[in-house]
C-alpha cells in the first residue's frame, strides 16, 4: 500500500511542470516536525542524521532531498520556541517553490507537556500563544517574500495555519492560494462565526481519516474529506500511514463508527463544561503530571508505574475546588458516553 514515501519515488515532476497538491502539503507540513539550520538552504544540502533521529524519518528525508521534485526546494526562517512560562510550544518554516510560490509550514504538537498543555488549552483559550505567534510569522514573512502562498500543517500545525490564515488582512488574504489542515483539531464554535473565518472558509482544506480523533476535536465547519489509513484508531493520525494513490490520498465516504461515537462523547462533554470548568479541569490534570517531574508524555507513559505514588499524592493534595471540579468533570464525560451509547447500535 503506498504512503507518501512511495509518491517521493514516483512523482519526479517540478513544481513548475506540476503545482503543489495535497500530498505535497502534507509532506511539506511533515518536514517542519524535524530540525533545521537557521540559513537559506536547499533540501538537498540536508544532512539526513544531523535532520532526523528516528530510522521512519531518516528512510523519509533521504527521499526528499534524493527527489528532483524536492530537492532543490529551499527552506528558510526556521523557528522554534518553546516558553513553558505562558504554555507555548512554537515552531515553524518556509520553503521556496520553484513557482515562485511558497508554502508555510507549521509543526504539531511534540511530546512536550507544555506542547499538550498548550492544545488542551484551545478548548477554553482563543487565541493561544502558538496561535498569535502563528499569525505573526506568517505576517512576516509575506512582507518580506512577496509571493503567492500556501500555509499548512499536521495536527496541531493544521490549527495554527487555518487560523492565522483566517486573520490576515485583506490584501494578504488575496494571495493565499490554499491553507491545509492534515487532521488538526478544530476551533471554539465562536470562531467559526467571525467574518474572518466566513471570508476564507472555501480556501480551507482539510482531511481526517476514518478513525480520526485529534482532527475531530472541538468544531469543524469547512468542508473536510475522510481518507484511508492503514493504521487503526488513534494510530491513524500517523501520516506514514495515510494512503496515497496518484497525486492525491485515497478518499472514503464516511468516519467509523466508532469514531463518530468517540468524537460526539468528547465534544458533548466539552460542551457540558463551562469555560471556567475546562480551564480549572485541564489546570489540575497538568499539575498532576508534572508532579512527577518528567517533561514529556513518553517518559509518563514508560516510567507511570514508578511515578504512579507521586500523582496519587497530587491528587490528594489539590484542593475542594479543584477536586470538586475535576469529579463534576469525570461525571460529564461518564453521562456523554451513556448518552451517545446509540451511535454504536447498528440500525436494523
Amino acid at each position: 500500500m503506498a504512503n507518501f514515501l512511495n509518491y517521493l519515488e514516483k512523482n519526479q515532476k517540478s513544481f513548475i511542470e506540476d503545482s503543489l497538491n495535497i500530498v505535497d502539503s502534507l509532506i511539506l507540513a511533515y518536514l517542519s516536525y524535524l530540525h533545521f539550520p537557521n540559513t537559506k538552504t536547499k533540501l538537498k544540502d540536508l544532512s539526513v542524521f544531523k535532520s532526523a533521529k528516528t530510522k521512519k524519518n531518516k528512510e523519509f528525508i533521504k527521499r526528499v532531498i534524493a527527489s528532483k521534485r524536492y530537492k532543490d526546494i529551499e527552506l528558510c526562517f526556521y523557528v522554534e520556541d518553546t516558553n513553558d512560562l505562558i504554555e507555548k510550544q512554537f515552531s515553524a518554516i518556509t520553503f521556496l517553490l520553484p513557482d515562485n510560490t511558497m508554502y508555510i509550514s507549521f509543526r504539531g504538537t511534540d511530546s512536550t507537556l507544555t506542547g499538550w498543555k498548550e492544545d488542551f488549552n484551545m478548548a477554553f483559550m482563543l487565541p493561544v500563544p502558538a496561535q498569535k505567534e502563528a499569525l505573526n510569522y506568517v505576517e512576516k514573512i509575506t512582507k518580506l517574500i512577496p509571493r503567492k502562498f500556501y500555509i499548512g500543517g499536521h495536527s496541531k500545525g493544521g490549527n495554527l495555519a487555518v487560523y492565522a490564515g483566517c486573520n490576515l488582512n485583506k490584501e494578504l488574504s488575496k494571495r493565499v492560494i490554499k491553507i491545509y489542515s492534515h487532521d488538526g483539531p478544530g476551533f471554539l464554535k465562536e470562531f467559526l462565526t467571525t467574518s474572518n473565518y466566513q471570508s476564507i472558509k472555501e480556501k480551507i482544506e482539510k482531511v481526517v481519516p476514518s478513525s480520526s480523533i485529534i482532527g475531530m476535536l472541538l468544531y469543524t465547519n469547512e468542508h473536510y474529506k475522510i481518507i484511508k489509513s492503514s493504521e487503526k484508531g488513534i494510530l491513524e493520525h500517523d501520516p506514514f500511514s495515510w494512503l496515497v494513490k496518484d497525486n492525491n490520498f485515497i478518499i472514503l465516504k464516511d468516519l467509523s463508527d466508532g469514531t463518530v461515537y468517540t468524537n460526539k462523547v468528547i465534544n458533548d462533554f466539552i460542551s457540558s463544561l463551562s469555560k471556567k470548568e475546562r480551564e480549572i479541569f485541564i489546570d489540575s490534570l497538568f499539575t498532576v503530571l508534572k508532579s512527577t517531574n518528567l517533561t514529556t508524555l513518553d517518559e509518563i507513559s514508560k516510567n507511570f508505574i514508578i511515578k504512579l505514588p507521586n500523582i496519587l499524592i497530587a491528587i490528594y493534595k489539590l484542593d475542594d475546588v479543584n477536586k470538586k471540579y475535576i469529579l463534576k468533570t469525570i461525571k460529564a464525560l461518564i453521562k456523554s458516553c451513556l448518552t451517545n451509547l446509540s451511535l454504536l447500535i447498528p440500525e436494523g
